[in-house]
């Protein structure tokens, strides 16, 4: 996960705060001292978790807590202005900042290539919401401004990424970082390439600034990455290879029968008790391949009780984490049956499955 939080260090014991107060918190954070206005998301003894005013979430260790000014009124977000002069002033020279209905993005390649992917995230937007208003779950719109970054080159996003995210970022072509909000890209020449990953980071997002998921709750990595997945479907007919949301995704179809054939007995329930799969050499083939395959066939088949599902994870607080067993207990609840006979069902329903 990229940086500025590091969760399990502070949470084996934390409270949920006032949900309309606000502080004003000053902290050291490596070498800088930083001043952030923000809500209190969770508290412990040995530190904070604070959300800012920008969405930037904050671990705050005890020790290096300096002042703290509460205030029982609510927070209040940054709007796009302040969004933007704060880009400018974090950035520096050589980037600049345009603004669509919804994005603020901030950019050193060339615009155009900047406003072709911002036109991607607010197509994302539009259709993102009205599959969920057609799923009878009204979302609420974003409470900060969504920020996303677009750099230059693979040089310069590896030399911004490498800070955040180390190694992996050697693998990536765009990230959604979940502690600063903001979703990271980079100028391919053959946009068609970067597509899949523009939406499937946009939908991370969203679902994570507009009550989908919470940030920092017990969030199953098989429902967040299906999820991206099952958005993110290229589509090979439109010059932009992405159109409609929830068709069948023809890589990671591939992936799952690749992964089938030596599939074991006990696969759907590594996939939803734990999220050690996804941190695994193969996991793109195979946990993601499943977790898109299991995905699809609930919100094909069992779209009411997904939903629901997927509501009953939204109210995780942050921190809280269920145990393997619970987990599993919840897909269980959910779905009204056992896993077995939900993988079952589930193996029917993609033997069948021609994409």
């Amino acid at each position: 996960m990229p940086r500025l939080v590091n969760i399990s260090l502070l949470w084996l014991a934390a409270l949920a705060a006032p949900v309309f107060a606000h502080d004003t918190v000053k902290f050291r954070d490596g070498d800088i001292v930083r001043t952030v206005t923000g809500r209190v998301m969770a508290e412990a003894q040995n530190g904070m978790l604070l959300c800012g005013d920008d969405g930037q979430i904050w671990g705050i260790r005890a020790e290096n807590l300096l002042e703290r000014d509460s205030n029982d009124q609510p927070l209040v977000p940054v709007s796009d202005d302040e969004m933007e002069k704060r880009l400018l002033d974090e950035f520096g020279e050589g980037f600049s900042v345009f603004r669509t209905l919804h994005y603020v993005v901030v950019y050193d390649s060339s615009e155009a290539y900047a406003r072709q992917v911002a036109a991607m995230y607010e197509q994302l937007y539009r259709g993102f919401f009205t599959f969920w208003k057609n799923q009878y779950w009204k979302l609420p719109d974003p409470e900060f401004p969504l920020v996303a970054v677009v750099l230059r080159d693979r040089d310069s996003f590896l030399s911004y990424a490498e800070k955040e995210v180390g190694e992996a970022a050697k693998n990536m072509l765009g990230y959604y970082n979940l502690a600063n909000n903001r979703i990271l890209t980079f100028n391919i020449p053959n946009l068609e390439r970067n597509v899949s990953t523009i939406i499937h980071e946009a939908t991370h997002q969203l679902s994570f600034n507009c009550g989908l998921q919470a940030r920092y709750a017990d969030n199953p990595k098989w429902v967040s990455e299906g999820l991206a997945t099952f958005f993110e479907t290229p589509d090979r007919r439109n010059p932009t290879r992405w159109r409609d949301i929830g068709r069948i995704n023809q890589v990671n179809l591939a992936r799952w029968r690749k992964y089938q054939r030596n599939r074991t007995p006990q696969s759907l329930a590594t996939l939803v008790a734990d999220d050690t799969r996804f941190n695994q050499a193969d996991s793109i083939t195979y946990a993601y391949g499943e977790a898109w395959a299991f995905t699809y066939f609930l919100i094909k088949t069992k779209r009411k009780e997904y939903v629901k599902f997927l509501q009953t994870l939204s109210n995780g607080r942050p921190g809280a984490k269920r145990s393997q067993k619970e987990r599993i207990q919840l897909v269980e609840t959910a779905f009204e049956m056992s896993l077995e006979e939900l993988d079952q069902e589930f193996l029917r329903y993609m033997s069948r499955l021609r994409g």
